[in-house]
């Protein structure tokens, strides 16, 4: 059985544009698994990414972050396009944030100390206020 990516899929949206993705693609090797998408995503709009597993999910979520780094097309955030650009990928980041699905938590941390790491260590917000 032939694994498929991501096709050609084009999502618009009306309003603000948040997230924008033109002619995305992204190899491992042989495998095309992000073939051409393109997707908007408006201020305050919510989607849903879904598909069998190994289709390109994760993938597409990682490259918006810049944990992958794609090989041909656009991405913009907030109108920020992200380059190799360290600067733009450090502001994006510090705004964008992920869940990922095999995730750890610090055993030695309550749930508010685990939640607060990231509002104190990635955007220097004072502890009472995170």
């Amino acid at each position: 059985m032939e694994k498929k990516g991501i096709k050609n899929i084009e999502i618009k949206s009306q309003g603000e544009t948040m997230i924008e993705i033109i002619d995305l693609h992204k190899w491992f090797g042989e495998f095309h698994v992000l073939q051409g998408i393109n997707l908007s995503v408006k201020k305050q709009e919510r989607i849903v990414i879904c598909g069998p597993s190994g289709s390109g999910k994760s993938t597409l979520i990682r490259c918006i972050n810049r944990l992958e780094e794609h090989q041909r097309g656009r991405i913009i955030v907030d109108g920020i396009e992200l380059t190799n650009n360290i600067k733009n990928i450090e502001k994006i980041r510090a705004e964008v944030g992920m869940v990922f699905q095999h995730f750890n938590l610090f055993p030695h941390l309550t749930i508010v100390e685990n939640l607060t790491l990231g509002p104190i260590w990635v955007r220097k917000v004072p502890k009472k206020e995170a």
